[in-house]
């Protein structure tokens, strides 16, 4: 029989609402929400609004008038700006199985948005944000984020709603910037550029604008709710509470048995097995007197009038706890000695004695090393000093008709998540490979044998997780090429169009079988690589409208029946007419920039290749424009200069400017090594910018207007 582990913490003051969020599909709520905001769930869009439950998968989003804000089961927020789009991609919060399960995935496609740590990052558990082109992996703090529609991200970091600035690393494909000052940022341009050195935010309201957008989130909500942040305190005890859990988890001795008794356990116990009887326990009362040493409390402390207003600690200043004889009451005052004695012991027991709750560096503990037993015993010691019963007692074994026995000692064979875990071993299991497939789960075998909640854990539940597992199996075991039965498998797992359950490819969705880097590699061969090719196939098809499949194939290919298609006089006439380096190498072919010419096939251009390089560069501080000569050469035309004067970017700029337009502004950055330029301007329609610094000089034009108003940024040493 499988170790029983009890968690006896401050968390058991919560545990009616709290472990059922833990143990339900339900990962947090919506508790503050103004203007449009909806979410996309199993391909139905709904409202969302205060109150709304937040699932796994979900996609949410909100127009340019709304907001929200997101309040997880863990205690982690998330404020999302107007024009935002957030996937919840994994979120996992388990602290009553050891090891504890702690994770948090979260994409941001697009928009603005703050977050702030919950207890699966303050426990220690792995916390990602994909954020456009950016990874930000989170330490334990606060920070902001806008992304745009190329994926361009910026993070900044802030202190939380304590005050305390943790860190966060910013990273993508070409390298990583640690952030560890308030109000640092790290922008991340492309997937292949590094991300930009930690710089200082000055113009902090006017770049992390999400402060004042959460106020006027909450004002809008009390309308109707009442007030936002009073239930967004009370998430954060929970958190609170919930970030003490880890400290109380405790391995249960495990059922003694001999040939012909069996001990009682905290089992329930069914009728048929009602002769079973055991010694009952007599409560204990507390002597107060045998509590010797003085007991630091502080920690507690700061919880007590919300606990009194909650009514959690009742008009007798006593509140429940709990023992292996189940709930009791016990005074206030004691409770929280007792709690904090088992904290010192957990605090021992991973090695640091010293420690708080809010001084733990979880990444540094040795969790191989961490003395459970001892742990357990002074676990087990203080609840005794307290009066209360420890869950290592003995207990009187009875008699037990043979039927009760052989019932208690069944076992049930089982699976866990890691039998399906989607990785080499599982498509390459000979048990599953003989049997054709994996095998179907049960409602015994699954649910009950690990104990998961029947009320979502049903059959309606594993129906569909089997369909699962069967389609990709036969996906990416049964077939080998992209057969008619493999594209009608990916669409339906992979396509967006139809309806759940028979989701489909739509007609100018990108097709793996049809784009260029992957048409010659089946699904079963595909690395991490190639799946980014693939998603980045359909997001820009998503955002931009390309239709992928018709640039990444070829005539060719698309009428490959055609055996002499290749020099089909149609085909050459084709090619002939498409007189453009675009046109060309967007329907799959090849640009012969030599011959300025359309083929199939790729030849060697690099003597047409251009150069072009400037000299000479001035820069005009009191008119904002520069000088510079342009020299344009190359193998075919030789070269030729032009001396210009005008507003424009100087040509050898390492440090480009980007400007975001949203609403009725435009946002212009620009860093150059220790110097940063930033500038709002109240317009999203006309606007001439020059900039000017250490020598380099960018131009960008907000809008089409022939008459623009003229702005010079000049910053230099």
């Amino acid at each position: 029989m499988r170790n029983l582990y009890f968690i006896v913490s401050f968390l058991v003051l919560f545990c009616t609402t709290v472990f059922s969020q833990i143990t339900g599909p339900k990962v947090g709520e919506v508790v503050g929400q103004m203007g449009t905001t909806w979410n996309e769930r199993d391909g139905e869009t709904q409202n969302t609004s205060m109150g709304y439950e937040l699932q796994m998968k979900d996609f949410l989003q909100t127009g340019e008038d709304g907001g929200m804000i997101l309040s997880y089961v863990d205690g982690t927020k998330f404020t999302m700006g107007p024009g935002t789009e957030l996937i919840i991609d994994q979120f996992a919060f388990d602290t009553s199985v050891v090891p504890i399960e702690l994770a948090m995935n979260v994409s941001v496609n697009v928009g603005s948005f703050t977050y702030e740590s919950g207890s699966v990052s303050n426990l220690g558990g792995e916390v990602n944000i994909d954020a456009g082109n950016a990874t930000i992996t989170v330490q334990g703090t606060a920070f902001s984020g806008t992304v745009d529609t190329s994926g361009k991200a910026t993070i900044t970091l802030l202190p939380d709603s304590d005050g305390v600035v943790g860190q966060v690393t910013v990273s993508n494909d070409a390298g990583s910037q640690t952030i560890t000052n308030a109000y640092n940022s790290v922008t991340v341009i492309s997937n292949d550029l590094t991300p930009t050195p930690p710089k200082i935010e000055t113009n902090k309201s006017d770049i992390i604008q999400l402060d004042e957008l959460e106020k006027e989130i909450k004002e809008d909500t009390s309308k109707s709710f009442g007030d936002v942040d009073k239930k967004s305190d009370m998430s954060k005890e929970e958190s609170k509470a919930q970030d003490m859990e880890e400290a109380l988890i405790n391995e249960d001795v495990s059922v003694v048995e001999d040939n012909n008794t069996i001990v009682a356990t905290d089992m329930s116990v069914s009728e048929a097995d009602s002769m079973i009887e055991t010694e009952s326990k007599e409560e204990k009362n507390l002597d107060s007197a045998a509590v010797e040493a003085e007991v630091d409390t502080s920690y507690y402390d700061q919880w007590e009038e919300d606990l009194k207003e909650w009514d959690i600690i009742d008009e007798n200043n006593e509140i429940s706890v709990w023992d292996a004889d189940g709930e009791k009451k016990m005074d206030w005052d004691d409770a929280k000695s007792m709690y904090a004695e088992m904290d010192q012991a957990y605090f021992d027991a991973i090695g640091c004695s010293d420690c708080t709750w809010d001084t733990i560096d979880w990444d540094n503990v040795n969790w191989d090393e961490v003395d459970w037993d001892a742990y357990d015993e002074a676990y087990n010691e203080t609840l005794e000093k307290y009066g209360l019963s420890s869950w290592n007692v003995e207990t009187e074994t009875v008699d037990v008709v043979e039927d009760t026995k052989d019932e208690t000692e069944a076992g049930v064979q089982g699976y866990t998540w890691e039998d399906f875990a989607m990785d080499d071993a599982y498509y390459s299991n000979a048990e599953y490979n003989n049997n054709g497939g994996p095998p179907e789960l049960t409602i015994a075998n699954y649910c009950e044998y690990n104990g998961y909640d029947l009320s979502w854990c049903n059959q309606e539940y594993l129906d569909w997780v089997n369909d699962w597992y069967a389609d990709d199996w036969k996906l990416k075991v049964t077939y080998d090429s992209w057969t008619k039965e493999a594209k009608k498998l990916f669409g339906k797992y992979y396509g967006w169009c139809g309806t759940y359950p028979d989701w489909e490819m739509c007609a100018d969705q990108p097709k793996p079988w049809k784009i260029k880097d992957l048409k010659d590699k089946y699904i079963s061969e595909w690395t991490w690589d190639d799946w980014d090719i693939y998603w980045q196939k359909v997001n820009d098809w998503w955002y931009a409208g390309w239709e992928e499949e018709q640039a990444e194939d070829s005539w060719e290919d698309e009428y490959a029946y055609e055996d002499d298609y290749d020099i089909d006089a149609e085909l050459e006439q084709w090619l002939a007419d498409v007189d453009n380096q675009w046109d060309c190498e967007y329907y799959g072919y090849y640009w012969d920039k030599a011959n300025s010419s359309c083929g199939t096939e790729w030849v060697d251009n690099s003597a047409a290749e251009t150069e072009i390089t400037a000299s000479g560069e001035e820069l005009n501080y009191v008119t904002g424009d520069i000088t510079q000569t342009i020299t344009t050469s190359n193998e075919l035309t030789g070269s030729s200069s032009e001396t210009r004067t005008g507003r424009y970017s100087t040509l050898n700029n390492d440090y480009d400017a980007t400007a975001s337009t949203s609403g009725d502004y435009t946002i212009i950055n620009r860093y150059n090594d220790n110097h940063r330029s930033y500038v709002k301007t109240e317009t999203a329609n006309e606007a001439d910018i020059q900039i000017l610094q250490d020598k380099e000089a960018q131009h960008l034009d907000v809008g089409n207007s022939e008459s623009q108003n003229n702005i010079t940024i000049i910053q230099t040493d």
